[in-house]
């Protein structure tokens, strides 16, 4: 019987294959591949979607490709600037959606390359495609398997809470409840993915480096300590250790402290406002008590 990890090679295999991405585009005149080589540009906000290298890989896929040349081509997104929301300019813009570490060797070494260009419908669509061209690789840690299942799961529900609802010609399906359906994609319970949802949440919270760390199975950070950053106010890349978290939890705890200690000022001072009941200066005793324990820490 296949374990769990051999069924989400195959499901992720499979999720690429049957992608619904048109094909590339062919290009004319070398002046044209030229062209679009020298104007690629790399989305930010993309950044999150490529599966880290450590060095000793990203050294190696140097090697092979100093050696070899670059055998796959880096595919492109063929947008405009209107599409991507900066201005009304029609003008094309070339993103790179996959081999970005090939691309910066490439660079860096003047070794030239092939390209392909895909047609996305939107940013979104291609967050997809690149979220399950990262599923589909192999020798994925255990970290980086739930990171890119809580990807999808993140961009599959949206703003949508747990349903996605498809509109076909012969009418509306049923809402699908996204959790359950990855978690029969994957083999894994829904309570999973919703986690693996919060844990590529958290992921956010970290800077890149520490990110790397924690999908390389090498930081001290636990998932739960992760996934207990989702929803938090800390800003998009701003943990750099377990040093910030500490530091954070510390601050909340005096800020919940403070809180309570003026609710508590305020209540002592209804209460010494109206003593005409036993009641009344039983309870305003009882609040000082607990005002001083708080006041001695």
């Amino acid at each position: 019987m296949a374990s769990k990890k051999e069924l989400f090679k195959k499901k992720a295999q499979e999720l690429t294959v049957i992608h619904n991405t048109p094909k590339p585009t062919a290009l004319g005149a070398f002046n044209d591949v030229e062209r679009v080589k020298s104007s690629i540009e790399i989305l930010p906000e993309l950044q999150e979607f490529i599966r880290p290298l450590t060095l000793e890989q990203f050294t190696q896929l140097e090697q092979n490709i100093v050696i070899h040349g670059c055998q796959d081509a880096l595919v492109l997104w063929e947008t405009s600037e209107y599409d991507l929301g900066r201005g009304d300019s029609e003008l094309s813009v070339y993103v790179l959606v996959d081999g970005h570490n090939r691309y910066n060797i490439c660079k860096k070494n003047k070794i030239d390359f092939k390209i392909a260009l895909k047609v996305f419908e939107s940013i979104e669509d291609v967050k997809e495609y690149m979220i399950d061209l990262q599923i589909g690789r192999r020798n994925l840690t255990l970290e980086e398997e739930s990171y890119y299942r809580g990807l999808k799961y993140n961009s599959q529900k949206g703003n949508r809470g747990i349903a996605l609802q498809t509109v076909q010609k012969g009418g509306v399906e049923p809402a699908v409840n996204v959790a359950e359906s990855l978690a029969k994609t994957f083999n894994v319970t829904s309570r999973t993915i919703k986690n693996d949802g919060k844990f590529a949440e958290g992921m956010t919270k970290l800077s890149k480096d520490l990110r790397n760390e924690v999908l390389q199975g090498v930081s001290k950070l636990s998932k739960k300590e992760i996934q207990d950053l989702a929803g938090t106010a800390f800003e998009k890349d701003s943990i750099t250790s377990l040093t910030d978290i500490k530091s954070a939890e510390k601050n909340k705890l005096r800020d919940d402290e403070k809180t309570e200690k003026l609710a508590l000022l305020e209540e002592i001072k209804k209460l010494s406002d109206n003593l005409k009941s036993r009641k009344n200066c039983e309870i305003l005793i009882n609040k000082v008590n607990i005002l001083k324990l708080l006041l001695e820490k």
